[in-house]
């Protein structure tokens, strides 16, 4: 049985993100590949890949949800939880979350603001017994995405998810760079919402000066596990 290993959350105000960064399409395809995987799990025939410039961002989003405010610990085993903020302490990252869902041709459309990351709602919660909670973010070659350093991640970084009323803690247990032919043949597993219990944060890499070709796959799993 997985326990994640809880703590109560300090009141500190999220640092503002407030320059919005353009996109581009490229940052983009990597959802658009995970999403196509993850549709396949409920018997949706999964929508072809898109064009790196086709993929559309999402206007209207919801406003950044505020940090927690009244924190408390309710018991040794904590409960999954709707993610509102991550901390990743090796890249100096704290950034909002907000939930994102799959658009109706298989694509996972990210945040618009470049700097918060995507929690897919459609997926397990951080914190569940079983299954892996997906968190995506754009990388964004000229140095403007939440997750343009996640491949500096090491195995044993901590890796922190907020919610409204906990600290989720996980350690870095494994970081790879894939082709998207690679991340398509394991996707049934790196992506099991029935299975182990683990944290998968994934985004872009290996631009080639038009695209991305790759993308950068991190999994954690509970601190102590």
């Amino acid at each position: 049985m997985t326990s994640v290993k809880e703590r109560a959350v300090r009141p500190r105000r999220l640092v503002p993100l407030a320059r919005r960064t353009a996109l581009v399409g490229g940052a983009v395809a990597l959802v658009v590949v995970t999403a196509m995987l993850l549709g396949a799990r409920s018997g949706e025939v999964p929508a072809p890949p898109a064009a790196d410039t086709s993929a559309g961002v999402v206007t209207g989003q919801p406003a950044t949800p505020a940090p927690p405010r009244d924190p408390s610990r309710t018991g040794h085993d904590a409960a999954p939880g709707t993610p509102v903020a991550l901390r990743v302490p090796a890249l100096g990252l704290r950034a909002p979350v907000v939930g994102v869902a799959l658009a109706a041709d298989g694509a996972l459309v990210p945040p618009a603001d470049a700097r918060v990351v995507g929690w897919w709602s459609g997926g397990v919660r951080p914190g569940s017994r079983r299954g892996a909670a997906l968190l995506t973010g754009h990388t964004v070659h000229d140095g403007a995405g939440v997750f343009d350093d996640l491949a500096r991640l090491e195995v044993g970084d901590a890796v922190e998810v907020l919610t409204r009323r906990r600290v989720l803690d996980f350690r870095v247990w494994q970081v790879r760079e894939v082709t998207r032919t690679r991340l398509a043949a394991s996707a049934s597993r790196l992506f099991d919402q029935t299975g182990d219990a683990t944290l998968v944060l994934v985004t872009c890499s290996d631009w080639d000066g038009v695209r991305y070709l790759g993308n950068t796959v991190v999994v954690a799993r509970a601190e102590g596990e």
